[in-house]
């Protein structure tokens, strides 16, 4: 479930960084306060509105269904949760970006807005199939639309940070293959594909670990389970 599930994400490097938030997440009260009625999580402060929450996992849910697939009660749970974890992370490694002096300039985000194939008409950008795709499968403004895409970027940009910052010697590409492999028989010929999984794999527990150091460092709120229970 979970290998298929991927298929509809987006992800840096095609790599899945895990961890488990739900674990250290803690509801703030039984009722909803009236700062967070229209929110599905709080990072730091920062709302998670509930609306883009229901609109992503419509969408990933959608795009199960288009395929063939049957969207029971356990795949539904499966991609609430699995979305829900990807938006608190990509809030976390966003303010972390900014943080660090990180940016991302108005014209990155007109750029990605431009190139969208669902925003045009004929071959080229189009300002009313922009205005009509962003309010039918969105539900957001232009505005709502451009500053969570600037986010989402910005997120990616500091994940770029971290995946750059990955070294790999060539005794650590040795070792790695020889944990896998029998012998060094084809290591020259598989060396690339070798050290290119061990970068990743350095990636994704380095990103785990700065994932769990953040989460004890910023205050993180979960509100899906009240509103899964209509509350």
């Amino acid at each position: 479930m979970i290998s298929f599930f991927t298929k509809y994400k987006r992800l840096i490097f095609g790599i899945v960084v895990v961890i488990f938030v739900g674990s250290i997440f803690f509801v703030s009260g039984q009722v909803f306060s009236d700062s967070s009625m229209d929110a599905v999580a709080e990072v730091g402060g920062h709302k998670i509105p509930y609306q883009r929450f229901i609109t992503q996992v419509n969408r990933v849910m959608g795009s199960m269904k288009d395929s063939g697939t049957e969207v029971n009660e356990v795949l539904s749970k499966s991609v609430k949760q699995e979305v829900f974890r990807e938006m608190i992370i990509e809030e976390l490694l966003s303010q972390q970006g900014a943080r660090m002096g990180m940016l991302v300039p108005d014209f990155e985000v007109a750029v990605e807005v431009q190139n969208t194939p669902q925003f045009k008409e004929g071959g080229a950008f189009s300002p009313r199939a922009y205005y009509q795709t962003i309010y039918n499968e969105f539900q957001m403004s232009p505005a709502d639309y451009e500053a969570w895409r600037k986010k989402a970027r910005l997120a990616t940009k500091f994940k770029q940070f971290i995946y750059t910052s990955v070294k790999v010697t060539p005794d650590e590409v040795r070792e790695y293959y020889l944990a896998k492999n029998k012998d060094l028989k084809n290591f020259e010929k598989e060396r690339a594909k070798y050290s290119d999984e061990l970068a990743r794999d350095k990636f994704a527990n380095i990103a785990n670990y700065l994932l769990r150091q953040l989460t004890t460092r910023q205050e993180v709120k979960s509100y899906l389970e009240l509103r899964e229970q209509g509350r």
